[in-house]
């Protein structure tokens, strides 16, 4: 059983300590403070999401569940790799804080505190579930340092590269054990590559492994594998090739892992009503990025990556007592959700020097807060009103300007055609960069390419 007892230092089984860390179930005591239930989805883009208008029924009961919170539907990742988007979600700094460190680590340094730090000091009981083989206490392949179970009281490890309802289970039998208020954190990994549905899922969008064998799709295509494509395409893999039926099947694999997401959410949010503890939680639903499913003829996620498609993620918030059924289209960012959380608990955010802001003046008045949004991966960095988007690749020093209202697909470079909007943004991306890299943007940039090697190295890429 991988569960990690973070700050605990008597070795025992997990479960036997649970009643040292939290009080049981039956001795639970009312708490006029809500409870938080923060819910990352890794690789979960926007577009792939009914919710969001997609042409497929991918999230047919998270539609019906967003009808009683807020809609974002402009929310942006600042990096386009768990390390270090999670970084920043759980934090409100930027990713260039977690980039231009020395040394190889994901983990969020001490100098930096995170929302479950944060919590913790108020009171909260907090926990984690994760099945990210990169958001981890303790090392792992992928992640030779762990890291990330600072704040945390129990980081349980045991659904690493799980299905959801091995979070749902574990996620559960926490609750059932927590005094309130608590803190949840849980890391979904559908639908991260390797595309692969339990078994057990009846398949409504994606060709069984019979049927796909039917259709000529080759067979690691049909186990949802993607490194051979990767190989293909970023290594010059010239023995290896791939059909148009081949990327379809991952495509639809793809959609299928967010049906049975959509599944699960709607199982847990379902347990947790039974158990009348939805009225006092406030939910975050997020994504650390979005993946390229060969919209720009590349794959994946984790490269010079600056497409809508790995930056524009899905966001829901469920708040007791506010508005249900309200959409907006301001701009917002992973950063906010530190601030907004905090905000809406009623807990002091001065002197957290966050980048983020509450987004509580989007929520409830409909204010915009960001007129601009920045990201950066690997060599790009990128920065977008909602309207445009400007991309700029630093070892080559060019940019690409796309109009996101009239192109979302950012097939039509506007550089050359729109100087104007191409000389603002193109500014403010150079002041935003001094501002927060200064003199390390070229030791971020070094950091991204070794991070992108030591994860190609481990398997990961």
């Amino acid at each position: 059983m991988a569960i990690a007892k973070v700050d605990v230092r008597k070795k025992a089984c997990a479960w036997c300590l649970l009643p040292l860390l939290f009080l049981s179930a039956c001795a639970r005591r009312e708490s006029e403070r809500w409870n938080v239930l923060f819910v990352v989805v890794d690789a979960l883009r926007a577009d792939r999401l009914s919710l969001y208008g997609y042409r497929r029924p991918t999230t047919p009961r998270l539609a019906a569940l967003a009808r009683e919170g807020v809609v974002f539907t402009n929310a942006r990742s600042q990096a386009g790799c768990t390390f270090p988007s999670v970084n920043s979600l759980l934090t409100s700094r930027h990713p260039a804080v977690f980039l231009a460190r020395p040394g190889y680590t994901m983990a969020i340094p001490e100098t930096v505190r995170s929302l479950p730090e944060i919590l913790r000091r108020q009171g909260y009981a907090t926990a984690a579930v994760s099945a990210s083989s990169i958001v981890r206490h303790t090392p792992s392949r992928f992640n030779p340092a762990g890291g990330f179970g600072r704040g945390f009281q129990v980081f349980d490890e045991s659904c690493v590269e799980k299905h959801a309802r091995c979070l749902n289970e574990r996620a559960l039998g926490l609750v059932q054990a927590f005094r309130e208020p608590w803190f949840l954190y849980l890391h979904y990994m559908e639908p991260h590559a390797p595309y692969r549905p339990p078994p057990d899922h009846l398949r409504r969008l994606a060709a069984t492994p019979a049927r796909a064998r039917e259709l000529g799709v080759h067979a690691w295509a049909r186990r949802g594998d993607t490194w051979q494509l990767g190989r293909r395409l970023y290594e010059g893999d010239t023995q290896f090739d791939f059909t148009p039926r081949d990327l379809a099947h991952l495509s639809d694999l793809y959609d299928e892992e967010i049906l049975y997401f959509d599944e699960q959410l709607a199982g847990l949010l379902a347990s947790l009503r039974e158990r009348h503890l939805l009225e006092r939680t406030l939910i975050v639903l997020t994504a650390d990025h979005g993946e390229e499913l060969y919209d720009h003829r590349d794959y994946g996620h984790c490269r010079d990556l600056a497409y809508e498609t790995v930056l524009k993620t899905p966001l829901l918030l469920w708040i007791p007592g506010v508005e249900p059924g309200l959409r907006r289209a301001a701009l917002a960012e992973n950063l906010d959700l530190v601030p907004t959380v905090l905000d809406y608990l009623g807990l002091a955010g001065e002197g957290l020097d966050f980048d983020g802001s509450s987004l509580r003046p989007v929520i409830e008045r409909d204010q915009p807060l960001h007129r601009l949004s920045f990201s950066l991966q690997g060599v790009t960095r990128t920065v977008s009103d909602g309207s445009y988007k400007l991309i700029y690749d630093l070892t080559a020093g060019g940019a690409r300007l796309f109009d996101l209202r009239t192109d979302p697909g950012e097939r039509v470079d506007l550089f050359s055609r729109r100087p104007a909007e191409a000389r603002r943004l193109q500014a403010a991306l150079l002041r935003w960069m001094e501002s927060h890299e200064g003199h390390a943007a070229s030791e971020s940039r070094r950091r991204a390419e070794e991070l992108e090697k030591k994860l190609r190295s481990l398997g990961y890429l």
